[in-house]
């Protein structure tokens, strides 16, 4: 059993992770800014971050930082907003835990420090992000490279996941919004569909993050090990797109629209968004990510022996029947 801390632990995967690690026995301790919503954690602090006077208490009791709280987000984040919730809380974290001892860490970073690609991008790409998120997750992944540089026995695994959903997937993500659109019929497909989308069905990420978590137990390493996770192998926009229709049983809309006329369309919503402060679903920003190869590498992790229990057809399946079953009675009208 080990005593671990999880930040952003109310969070999509925080609040997942943490009944994970409390069903295999840990002692855990939440941090969140939002009330956390179930009983998984043994302790629960409601706190900013960047307020270390909060928390710093309880990390004496702790062995390992699990680091999940974050800022993200397509439309409706500022750049300070990025600042202050991703790399300064970051920095006064681990100011905290390192005056309490705490040299062991997970941190949750994003395959968007590396910018699209095309091609299958691995961990030792040069890093390149083309959004304020991943910017913000690049500093904090150099801020902890510095760290560990100068403290000879921390040991900093980064994980990296691309797109996550699954069940109970937020609103406003990336493929609820895709189920979401073509159940409702309001999906239009902008450009050919021939773009790889690397991405992280929920519940192989957090087997992922289980492995490394044993896998780290068991050879006392030191430094920062950087590891991707994406369900392999990757799909097209068109292949996903068209599980998720045979699914729902919604017919083939053969229309697409080009990127050249849907691009200067899209600045319509920009305008609209920003005058009524309404998150709209058609954004510049929203378009360009559609028609954008997103192409990531995930075999680090399976150098090591890790095998992904959930393929990419079956993770589309179980989240395209939990809508249906349980996201649409929920929220019937």
């Amino acid at each position: 059993m080990a005593r671990i801390l999880i930040t952003g632990v109310s969070g999509y995967i925080g609040y997942l992770l943490s009944e994970r690690l409390k069903a295999e026995g840990h002692y855990l301790i939440g941090i969140d800014r939002r009330p956390y919503p179930g009983g998984g954690v043994d302790e629960f602090i409601c706190s900013d971050l960047v307020d270390s006077s909060e928390y710093e208490a309880v990390l004496a009791k702790v062995e390992c930082i699990h680091h999940l709280a974050a800022a993200k987000g397509d439309w409706g984040i500022s750049e300070e907003e990025y600042c202050h919730d991703n790399v300064e809380a970051t920095r006064a974290l681990l100011s905290a835990a390192h005056a309490a001892g705490v040299r062991k860490w997970i941190f949750y970073s994003t395959v968007s420090v590396l910018g699209p690609s095309d091609t299958p991008l691995s961990e030792d790409a040069p890093r390149n992000p083309v959004n304020p998120y991943g910017a913000s997750k690049a500093v904090c992944e150099d801020i902890f490279e510095d760290y560990v540089a100068k403290t000879p026995d921390a040991h900093v695994v980064i994980i990296r996941p691309s797109v996550v959903f699954g069940p109970e997937n937020p609103w406003n993500t990336n493929i609820f919004r895709l189920v979401d659109a073509i159940y409702k019929r309001r999906f239009l497909m902008i450009g050919q569909g021939s773009e790889i989308k690397t991405t992280s069905y929920i519940s192989n990420l957090i087997d992922a993050h289980m492995f490394l978590m044993e896998q780290r137990a068991s050879d006392h390493g030191y430094g920062v090990e950087i590891y991707q996770y994406v369900d392999d192998p990757g799909m097209t926009t068109m292949e996903i797109v068209n599980l998720i229709r045979v699914r729902l049983e919604r017919g083939v809309n053969k229309f697409r629209l080009p990127l050249s006329i849907a691009a200067p369309i899209s600045l319509v919503g920009d305008a609209l968004a920003a005058v009524t402060g309404v998150d709209l679903p058609i954004t510049s920003a929203r378009v360009r990510k559609f028609c954008t190869a997103t192409n990531f590498s995930g075999s680090k992790i399976r150098q090591l022996g890790f095998k992904q229990k959930i393929s990419n057809e079956q993770a589309i399946i179980s989240t395209v029947d939990w809508y249906l079953t349980k996201y649409l009675q929920r929220n019937v009208k």
